[in-house]
């Protein structure tokens, strides 16, 4: 078999049970299903379009995911890493988590690792960053879009360190527009822009 990709058909929050998916064709009891970068277990058979899952296995975090995540699921044998009639045990991956709805990342929430947020909500998302603590100097914060809509992300002491005008990072309605900026001094600064126009 091969590895099945569809998406989340609902937001997943965080304590769920079963995920809503917008097709369940290659799912299948005990196979290994990957959301953003959580992994899980089916448990039984889908139900129409919902499947029930194990959460939070091979060290992941049991975190909350947005509507339209990539969700992946195959055997253990499909997984890159996974040498065939071995162990279950996969790969660690980058962190990676979708946004399907207006967002506050505040500084306790922000991850404590690198991290890209793919942008899946289905109209302009609009995220708000609060500033990093020093001590998260270094953290390197991806967002990339994976819908076309003219999505912001807002940062009231701008991203050039000058509030009023370059506080909004605004996308081009185009799948694929990202920008990367990086903590430092407990200030957000720009590494890369791609359709993405700070002002």
């Amino acid at each position: 078999m091969a590895l099945v990709n569809t998406t989340a058909a609902a937001a997943i929050g965080a304590n769920d049970t079963a995920i809503s998916v917008t097709a369940t064709a290659g799912f299948a009891d005990k196979q290994l299903i990957r959301v953003d970068n959580e992994w899980m277990a089916q448990v039984g058979a889908a139900a129409g379009l919902v499947v029930q899952v194990r959460r939070g296995l091979e060290g992941s975090a049991q975190i909350a995911h947005g509507i339209l995540a990539n969700v992946t699921t195959g055997l253990s044998g499909d997984w890159p890493s996974s040498p065939a009639g071995s162990a279950v045990s996969v790969a660690p991956t980058p962190g990676r988590i979708s946004i399907g709805a207006d967002t506050t990342l505040t500084t306790a929430s922000l991850p404590t690792g690198n991290t890209t947020y793919v942008i899946t909500k289905g109209s302009a998302c609009v995220i708000t960053l609060e500033a990093p603590s020093k001590a998260q100097d270094g953290l390197q914060v991806t967002f990339r879009s994976a819908s076309a809509f003219a999505h912001t992300v807002t940062y009231a002491a701008g991203y050039l360190g000058t509030a009023g005008s370059s506080d909004i990072a605004t996308f081009t309605a185009s799948v694929g527009a990202s920008m990367t900026i990086e903590a430092n001094a407990g200030t957000w600064g720009v590494i890369a822009l791609s359709s993405v126009a700070a002002a």
